[in-house]
């Protein structure tokens, strides 16, 4: 029987039709930010949203702008670590933890803010670039599996295939990329003869039961700035205004490499054969699979807020709301497969494509409240966010794709309310902060193996120093651990797909400077 290929412009073409990132979780993964940006913020978790005279106000509450006393010029590196633990879970078997970690480097913060003359009251405006988000992840994983391959998973549903005819015989014709993916690659085969029988026209790769080893290695990386012009003016004694515009940019790259061997020689000639049109290949040794998308953001949203002192002495108080951002974004996407053979050698085939599409994130909605005697400083925010807000939307030829989306979001995902909590002391030339905050996981789950639930509430910890070395002159430092636990599934579409279980550790720790004039 001879093997069809697809030219790689045809795969291509093809490919677009079948958009990559388009899921709930990478939604939020754009959407989804991190408490603090600046090392005095990140030294209180992020706490702001009464009111602080930071250049990380203009993402946190532009009112706090109008509390400068002084023109100022900032700015910060940061340095991350993240680390994960991996435990794979495989039917019966459980593999030994693994752990990767992964680190960067990078300019966080860039500000200028200028405090106008006025001849009453505060006028200040500000411009930032800011580092709001960063995607840095590595999972590595792998055990022994005899339960399931992902050759099977690569099997075509009844409508993702048809069967044509020539002069050389049947022959399948796909409408879904992956499955032609797999039998271009030789993962999985073709069984012309069951053709108008009640049996089935494919079969894997590996023979179901049989022992494989698999190993998998997921890097994530990239991150999300905004570039922030704002101010911030007293439209009455001690009540500021400010208000904010943000072009948000940025990228994020997932890259997944999975490998399967036939290392217990459980897959022999006689179990699998892919007949090709100078020969056949014979017997499953090993198949490696990778995939994986780039996706370049750019986003525009307005923040506005309210704070005031005039409620009680040492008290403040504040409110913000920010509209959705709105995305566009554009993609890169492939996928290649190579399957290797006892006999006869090897067989590569790949796929790849760009699309663009655009994600309109939820609105939020924020309150706080400080209280400051002598030279303590305690603070509280509270953010509320409705996550089933978000919506896909693109070219009018996917608007069926774009409304099981849209539906998907609002069925799985909820409102939240972030909290944040930070207090700082002042003594001296030193401050002194410290703070937590909580972000609690939008999705509907389900229950993972073994009856627990992953807890994927972003929990954060954190603390800061400044000392003032002259009058305008400051060094900040900040540091924040953020901790949640998450899983991965390889391959699904089998009866009990693996599962990896992640527990997730992030420190970000940033070192600014600050001057005054």
């Amino acid at each position: 029987m001879k093997r069809r290929f697809l030219p790689v412009f045809a795969l291509a073409l093809f490919a677009v039709s079948s958009t990559y990132a388009q899921t709930p979780n990478d939604a939020y993964i754009f959407a989804a930010r991190s408490p603090a940006t600046g090392p005095r913020m990140m030294g209180m978790a992020g706490v702001g949203i009464a009111g602080v005279a930071d250049y990380g106000a203009l993402r946190t509450n532009p009112a706090g702008l109008g509390y400068f006393s002084n023109s100022e010029i900032g700015g910060s590196l940061h340095t991350l670590s993240a680390t994960e633990d991996a435990q794979y879970f495989t039917g019966i078997r459980t593999s030994s933890a693994a752990e990767a970690d992964v680190r960067a480097t990078r300019l966080s913060n860039l500000a200028y803010i200028q405090k106008l003359p006025t001849s009453q009251g505060s006028f200040v405006l500000g411009l930032a670039f800011n580092q709001i988000n960063t995607f840095d992840r590595n999972l590595v994983f792998g055990g022994t599996n005899a339960t399931s391959s992902i050759s099977t998973s690569f099997l075509p549903y009844a409508d993702e295939f048809t069967v044509e005819e020539d002069a050389n015989g049947p022959f399948p014709s796909f409408f879904s990329d992956i499955p032609e993916l797999a039998y271009d690659g030789g993962a999985i085969e073709f069984l012309f003869e069951n053709v108008g029988t009640n049996n089935g026209l494919f079969y894997e790769a590996v023979a179901p039961g049989t022992r494989v080893d698999q190993l998998g290695d997921v890097l994530e990386k990239g991150r999300i700035n905004e570039l922030n012009l704002g101010g911030a003016w007293e439209a009455s004694q001690d009540v500021m205004i400010g208000i904010s515009a943000n072009f948000a940019f940025g990228s994020y790259n997932f890259e997944s490499i999975y490998e399967e061997a036939d290392a217990y020689n459980e897959n022999t000639p006689e179990d699998y054969e892919v007949a090709l049109s100078d020969g056949s290949l014979f017997g499953f040794n090993r198949l490696l699979y990778e995939e994986g998308f780039e996706s370049d953001l750019s986003g525009f949203n307005v923040r506005g807020g309210v704070s005031t002192t005039t409620l009680a002495s040492g008290l403040r108080v504040g409110a913000v709301l920010e509209t959705p951002t709105f995305y566009e974004v554009r993609e890169n996407f492939y996928r290649e497969l190579t399957t290797w053979f006892d006999e006869g050698g090897s067989l590569d085939a790949n796929t790849h494509g760009d699309y663009e599409y655009e994600l309109r994130t939820p609105w939020r909605i924020g309150a706080g409240a400080s209280w400051e005697i002598g030279g303590f400083l305690l603070a509280g925010d509270l953010e509320y966010v409705d996550w089933s807000q978000m919506e896909f939307d693109g070219d009018a030829s996917d608007d069926n794709l774009f409304r099981d989306l849209n539906r998907e979001i609002r069925d799985t995902m909820d409102p939240v309310w972030n909290m944040r909590i930070g207090g700082a002391y002042e003594f001296g030339n030193f401050t002194v902060r410290g703070g937590v905050a909580t972000y609690p996981d939008p999705f509907d789950r389900n229950v993972s193996r073994g009856g627990d639930e992953a807890d994927r509430d972003r929990r954060f910890v954190s603390a800061g120093v400044s000392y003032r070395f002259a009058q305008n002159f400051y060094l900040d430092a900040g540091w924040t651990r953020m901790k949640f636990d998450d899983e991965y599934t390889p391959y699904a579409d089998v009866d009990e797909p693996p599962l990896v279980e992640e527990s997730v550790t992030q420190n970000r720790f940033l070192l600014g400077v600050r001057i005054g004039f």
